[in-house]
């Protein structure tokens, strides 16, 4: 998987383009006969833009509320989506996923300070 940061306004937006190549791990097993990437995967990724563009260290983060989550379009091997978010009052973060023009994911959460740091690294480390 490669990733590339197009853009982080912080306190606003960001945009970031992800490839996934077709010799992902992932996709040995989900699912073998037809691979796709993991729908948690694709809200990993949102939720770590989330907190970039939020402009707090991503270790201090903690996911605090999910809602409106939409997969309209299955992302599969070779396939690039461009991942957006918006920063918005209150801790809401509205956040989506294109591929080839189309939304293939939606999602709005809330994220929160937390106190302690997550064990493993983040999928969007540069």
């Amino acid at each position: 998987m490669q990733e590339k940061c197009l853009r982080i306004i912080k306190g606003k937006e960001g945009c970031c383009q992800v490839h996934f190549s077709k010799n992902e791990p992932v996709f040995s097993g989900h699912f073998p006969r037809l691979p796709v990437v993991p729908g948690v995967l694709l809200l990993q990724l949102l939720i770590e833009l989330g907190s970039r563009a939020w402009g707090v260290e991503r270790e201090t983060m903690v996911l605090k509320e999910l809602n409106n989550v939409r997969f309209r379009q299955q992302v599969q091997p070779g396939d690039v989506i461009e991942l957006e978010v918006r920063v918005f009052e209150s801790s809401l973060i509205k956040g989506w996923g294109i591929k080839e023009g189309r939304v293939v994911l939606e999602a709005e959460f809330y994220l929160q300070e937390g106190e302690n740091e997550p064990e493993n690294s983040s999928y969007l480390d540069n």
